[in-house]
């Protein structure tokens, strides 16, 4: 196969028994999607197509690895000619491990208050039991602060930090507890549920295999552990799913919490579920730090979005920002009987960060829906990740 970039050739070489199925299909005019993977020799490079395929090309340009390559089909034949017809694009190992990940857990990903809901009618279910799956329940369940101790500062501290999105900042900089921590939780419960779901085919092929050779009593046997822990992962595994469906929500904020190469903000992405009596929430954060590049004193300067759901009140979200001493704050509701009751309690919330020792500048509750706040998050982060979903 020859590949042209202008003037300059690059003749490659392929097995034609590997490639045969593309090679038929080839028309002139057609593209084709090609990643440099290795260097082999001088001028010589090993590319992989879009389908998986390998093959070697020889060239006088210099080809980056991780380079993407657009080619085109010049003419077909034994040896096909193709040509570079898009800019050299270099994707770094960093990004292509984020690209990765973005692939495999955008798919998984579901609500922690969802997944919250679930476990409270698990834990309902195996109450007192000392089976593995229910222990693991329990202490995940457990990692989950109530609303009255989310409300408190320390709480709020100690649900973000939990939260799971620094558990791998801090197993890299033990001795630090892990004990809360959601995410750490997440995994065991996982880990636990495969191990138990595996447990349980076994025994459901053995009593059927019983069952064939013996005839049934007249009356149904009261439900064991096994029977009750089958219900609770059920045939399809829905919360082995849902568990790992929780674990891809806090990998996608973890990822959009990634430090940005221009170095120029600091931003934090979280989801905390918590409990409220019977029921279940989750409240998102956002948090950016501005790097001091952009400030006019050396103070740090903050600002955090809110996405809250009140009872009875829908969704409200809140943007709150401290520069020096001073904070402003505003709130948006797509409701405008919303926006006015909370227009009517802002002097409280006046006073209560007078109380705190913090200037107050502006506060203003809005009719609509926050505007968008300019991201420094990753390029290829951008319009995949979204933390109103």
């Amino acid at each position: 196969m020859e590949i042209q970039k202008t003037s300059a050739p690059l003749v490659t070489f392929v097995d034609p028994k590997s490639l045969s199925g593309v090679l038929s299909q080839l028309q002139p005019g057609n593209s084709l999607d090609a990643v440099v993977m290795a260097k082999l020799a001088e001028n010589s490079f090993v590319l992989k197509l879009s389908g998986g395929q390998l093959l070697r090309a020889q060239t006088p340009n210099v080809l980056e690895l991780g380079q993407i390559l657009k080619l085109e089909v010049v003419k077909t034949g034994t040896v096909p000619e193709l040509k570079v017809i898009m800019p050299q694009q270099v994707v770094q190992p960093e990004q292509a491990v984020v690209q990765q990940a973005l692939r495999q857990f955008l798919p998984k990903q579901q609500s922690l208050a969802d997944f919250a809901v679930s476990l409270r009618q698990i834990a309902t279910l195996t109450e007192g039991k000392p089976d593995t799956v229910s222990v693991a329940v329990h202490e995940t369940l457990s990692a989950l602060l109530s609303k009255d101790e989310l409300m408190s500062a320390e709480g709020l501290k100690r649900g973000i930090s939990n939260s799971g999105i620094f558990l791998e900042a801090k197993l890299a900089n033990l001795p630090l507890t892990l004990q809360g921590d959601l995410k750490g939780h997440l995994l065991t419960l996982a880990d636990v549920l495969q191990k138990t779901q595996g447990n349980l085919n076994s025994l459901s092929s053995a009593e059927t295999s019983h069952t064939a050779t013996s005839q049934v009593a007249d009356s149904a046997p009261s439900k064991t552990l096994p029977d009750i822990l089958a219900q609770t992962i059920d045939k399809d595994n829905a919360l082995f799913n849902k568990t790992e469906g929780a674990i891809a929500r806090i990998v996608l904020d973890q990822l959009a919490s990634l430090p940005q190469n221009d170095d120029q903000q600091n931003i934090w992405q979280i989801e905390v579920p918590f409990t409220d009596g019977h029921h279940t929430d989750n409240v998102k954060l956002k948090i950016n730090r501005e790097s001091k590049a952009n400030q006019a004193s050396d103070q740090a300067n903050w600002s955090v979005m809110l996405e809250l759901n009140p009872p009875g009140l829908g969704t409200l979200h809140s943007k709150i920002s401290l520069v020096d001493d001073r904070i402003d704050t505003y709130f948006w509701s797509d409701q405008q009987t919303i926006a006015a009751l909370v227009r009517e309690h802002l002097d409280l919330l006046s006073a209560r960060y007078t109380q705190a020792g913090l200037a107050v500048g502006q506060l203003n509750a809005l009719e609509g829906t926050a505007g968008k706040v300019t991201s420094s998050a990753p390029s290829l982060l951008t319009n995949l990740l979204d933390e109103h979903i």
